[in-house]
């Protein structure tokens, strides 16, 4: 004999549940595909190389910088280049995404506090 079991409809509750989940997903499609539509060519990285503090160690200073990216573009391997009249320190920095800021250090034997301190960033690449 075959079985007379009922199976159990699905209830009001969990279509609203589905279509509200089928809506969610086609506004977040939609979203991404108008922002790959309609994105701007990727810009170049435009930085701006900072001081921010000024710190004594054991074999001489540290001047703390913060490389600035004012552009959506992002810049790997960024070289930062830092002179104190005749001495010269460079640092490298992985990565500084679009509109964000980024962190690092260069040594100095000399004290650049009252001196001229020159700060650039000399290049980036594409990542």
């Amino acid at each position: 004999m075959a079985s007379d079991k009922k199976t159990p409809s699905t209830s009001a509750l969990e279509w609203i549940a589905a279509g509200l989940g089928l809506l969610a997903i086609l506004f977040v499609g939609a979203v991404i595909g108008r922002e790959a539509l309609t994105a701007e060519a990727t810009q170049l990285p435009v930085l701006e190389v900072r001081a921010t503090r000024i710190v004594p160690n054991a074999t001489g200073f540290v001047v703390e910088f913060e490389v600035i990216n004012q552009a959506s573009g992002t810049a790997a391997a960024v070289e930062v280049e830092g002179q104190l009249g005749a001495e010269t320190s460079s640092a490298t920095l992985d990565y500084v995404a679009g509109n964000a800021n980024t962190k690092g250090g260069l040594f100095f034997r000399q004290d650049p506090r009252g001196q001229k301190l020159e700060l650039r960033a000399l290049g980036f690449q594409t990542p």
